[in-house]
């Protein structure tokens, strides 16, 4: 889901919608079935996640730690969208929203790919602040 958050905001930030739109076909049908869903889904698929995966000692270490550091980024995508939108239009459309939303945009493409990457190559992604909150939400006993 994180990678599918920043991808939307890649796309504006970037400019990139006229590049993208020969992709499309890629994202639009699960970005589109997302959109059609009712809108206490994404809290029933938080909680059932987090209670389901991350606090179930029966799944191993390793895929609890990456499911939750994946709720923990896009949780933190949504909170600077939910915080910039309060700011004044002239702020938040003008040149310097422009530039805030690339450079936001560009730091969390590449988290998230890195994230990505360990989890692919079986390592612990090491990403300052979100891995210390990982770990706390993971009980070991």
């Amino acid at each position: 889901m994180p990678l599918h958050e920043t991808w939307m905001y890649a796309e504006t930030a970037y400019h990139l919608h006229p590049f993208l739109e020969d992709f499309e076909f890629l994202t639009y049908p699960f970005l589109g079935a997302i959109g059609r869903l009712p809108s206490w889904f994404l809290m029933a698929y938080f909680f059932v996640a987090y209670l389901g995966v991350v606090r179930r000692k029966e799944w191993p270490h390793f895929f609890r730690f990456h499911v939750v550091m994946g709720m923990l980024l896009e949780i933190a995508l949504q909170v600077i969208g939910t915080v910039s939108r309060w700011m004044p239009l002239a702020v938040y459309w003008g040149k310097l929203g422009m530039h805030f939303w690339t450079a936001v945009a560009f730091a969390y493409l590449f988290t998230v790919l890195e994230c990505i990457r360990c989890a692919l190559a079986g390592m612990y992604a090491d990403v300052p602040f979100a891995c210390d909150a990982a770990y706390i939400q993971i009980p070991y006993d």
